[in-house]
C-alpha cells in the first residue's frame, strides 16, 4: 500500500505507455467549487469536457463527489490522469469489458475489471490519498441510502459505486451490500454541498440504465433498485437543483447508454455546457470570494447518508 502523498510536491510514478501524471493540487473551500459528477455510463465522458473548460478557464475545483462513472472518472481527474488521457481510454472501452466483470469475480483471485483499472491506472490507492478532495457515493441496498466514501481503498470505493444492477454484483463492505450510486444519488450534489456549501457545479447526464440491463443472476437486484428509486424519486430530483448553485444539463439524452463509440460527442456536449456556464460560475466565485471563511468540523466519513 502506498503512503499518503504530499500534495504540495510533484507527482512521479511509474505509470504505462502514453499516459501523463500531473500535479493537480486542490483550491480550498473558500475559493473554488465542488463538483457533483453524475451517473450515466458512456454518456457520463460529458463530465471530461466539464472538466477541460474548467482547466483552461482556470476555475479552481476544491472537491469533487461523483456517482458510477462520474466517481469513476472525477477520481481519475483528482488523481492527477489528464482530461486528454482519459478520453484516449474511454475510446477504447466497449460494453463487453464491463460484461467481464463476473467472469472475473467466478475466481476470487482474479482482480475485477474496474479493480485492474484502478491498480494499472491509479497512483493512488486510498480515497484520501486523491489530490483533490473526493467523495465517491455508493447505494446500501439495505438502507436505500447512499454510502459515501472519503477514505478507505479506492478499488473497493469504485467498485461499489460502479457496481451497475444486472452487470457487477453488489460490493461488500462494513456488513452491507452497496450498489451503483445511481439508484438513490443519480447527481450527488447534497454530499457535494456538505463539502463546500457556497459553490456546487452539478453536472447531470442522465441515467436511464438501472433495470435496463438483461441478466437472469441481476433481476432481483434490478427490481430492487428500481423499488428504492420509485420510493425515493420524491426527495431525489428538486435536490439536484436545491443543492446545486449552478446545474449543468449536457445534451447526451441522444447517446445510448452502452454506445462507447460516442465519447467524443459526449465531450463536447459536456465543454460546451460548461462554456454556456462560464459567466454564472466567475459570478458565483466572485461573490463567495467576498464572504468572510466559515469554521467548521471537516467533512467526515459518512454511512447512510440522508438526503
Amino acid at each position: 500500500m502506498n503512503a499518503p502523498r504530499d500534495p504540495e510536491a510533484n507527482v512521479h510514478r511509474d505509470v504505462p505507455a502514453g499516459l501523463h501524471a500531473c500535479r493537480r493540487p486542490a483550491a480550498s473551500a473558500q475559493t473554488g467549487i465542488a463538483l457533483a459528477l453524475g451517473g450515466g455510463f458512456s454518456r457520463g465522458f460529458a463530465h471530461l469536457g466539464v472538466l477541460e473548460v474548467l482547466e483552461q478557464e482556470r476555475i479552481p475545483i476544491s472537491a469533487i463527489v461523483g456517482t458510477s462513472i462520474g466517481a469513476m472518472l472525477g477520481a481519475a481527474y483528482a488523481d492527477g490522469i489528464s482530461v486528454r488521457e482519459l478520453c484516449d481510454l474511454g475510446r477504447r472501452v466497449r460494453v463487453r469489458d464491463f460484461l467481464r466483470f463476473h467472469q472475473a469475480e467466478q475466481n476470487e483471485r482474479r482482480k475485477d475489471r474496474i479493480g485492474q483499472f484502478v491498480q494499472e491506472w491509479f497512483g493512488a490507492t486510498l480515497v484520501e490519498e486523491l489530490l483533490i478532495p473526493t467523495a465517491i457515493v455508493a447505494t446500501d441496498l439495505t438502507t436505500g441510502a447512499p454510502y459515501v466514501f472519503t477514505s478507505g481503498p479506492l478499488d473497493l470505493a469504485i467498485r461499489a459505486s460502479c457496481a451497475f444492477p444486472g452487470l457487477v454484483k453488489p460490493v461488500e463492505c462494513d456488513g452491507r451490500l452497496l450498489a451503483d450510486g445511481c439508484i438513490v444519488a443519480p447527481v450527488p450534489t447534497a454530499i457535494a454541498a456538505r463539502m463546500n456549501g457556497g459553490c456546487v457545479l452539478g453536472v447531470s447526464v442522465g441515467s436511464s440504465a438501472v433495470g435496463g440491463a438483461s441478466s437472469a443472476k441481476g433481476t432481483s437486484v434490478r427490481m430492487q433498485a428500481s423499488r428504492l428509486r420509485a420510493s425515493h424519486r420524491i426527495a431525489l430530483e428538486p435536490s439536484w437543483t436545491r443543492h446545486a448553485d449552478v446545474l449543468l444539463e449536457p445534451a447526451v439524452q441522444h447517446i445510448e447508454w452502452n454506445d462507447f463509440t460516442r465519447v467524443d460527442e459526449a465531450f463536447d456536449a459536456g465543454a460546451q455546457a460548461a462554456t454556456r456556464a462560464l459567466p454564472s460560475l466567475r459570478e458565483l466565485l466572485e461573490r463567495s470570494s467576498r464572504l468572510a471563511p466559515v469554521a467548521g468540523a471537516p467533512f467526515p466519513v459518512e454511512r447512510g447518508l440522508a438526503l
